[in-house]
């Protein structure tokens, strides 16, 4: 399996991060590089070139949801934008724009799954838990600074997180119900 032709090194590290994702998602710690190598269609010499060990690759795959996660919040902004106006950002347009991409991520309960139980699987490497605690204690940082009273803050980001992990025990109303939902957590951030 050499260099599919046309492409590029980034898109070739990309494929690599998702099939990644894919297979540890799957079989966890024992998730091979063959196997991540023949699932991304390169050989296991052309990962290794651009991942220099499992570790690395491990690392990329948790920043990917990282940066994935910042991307949605960041879209998410957008429709804030659209919200506000006349005299510029209200209080708590971060932590709406959070609780939006969070509830969003609800709606698809498989993937949900996929990427909690990858995350499970990821967080088992210290460098990587230590990675997602630091990028938690960001978000955290940031939203608290949002201009909401702390309170208001921790009870919205507390219901979206939890909304969201609702399809893992079975919780399916909260999702179904996941407009409604929305509209009164972003209420509670506009009083």
């Amino acid at each position: 399996m050499g260099r599919t032709t046309g492409r590029t090194a980034a898109e070739t590290r990309q494929q690599v991060v998702r099939a990644a994702a894919e297979v540890v998602a799957e079989r966890g710690g024992s998730a091979g590089l063959e196997e991540i190598a023949s699932r991304a269609s390169v050989t296991k010499g052309g990962l290794l070139y651009h991942f220099g060990s499992k570790e690395s690759l491990l690392h990329a795959v948790a920043q990917q949801l990282l940066d994935d996660f910042t991307r949605d919040v960041e879209t998410a902004l957008t429709h804030e934008d659209d919200d506000e106006g006349r005299s510029g950002p209200a209080p708590g347009r971060l932590t709406r724009a959070y609780v939006r991409a969070t509830l969003a991520a609800a709606a698809d309960a498989e993937r949900t799954r996929r990427a909690t139980t990858l995350l499970v699987h990821l967080q088992t490497d210290p460098a990587v838990a230590a990675m997602m605690q630091a990028d938690a204690e960001q978000w955290r940082e940031r939203l608290l600074a949002d201009g909401l009273d702390p309170l208001v803050a921790t009870l919205a980001i507390a219901a979206a997180d939890g909304i969201c992990m609702a399809p893992l025990y079975g919780d399916a109303p909260l999702v179904e119900d996941r407009e409604r939902v929305l509209a009164a957590v972003l209420d509670l951030t506009r009083r």
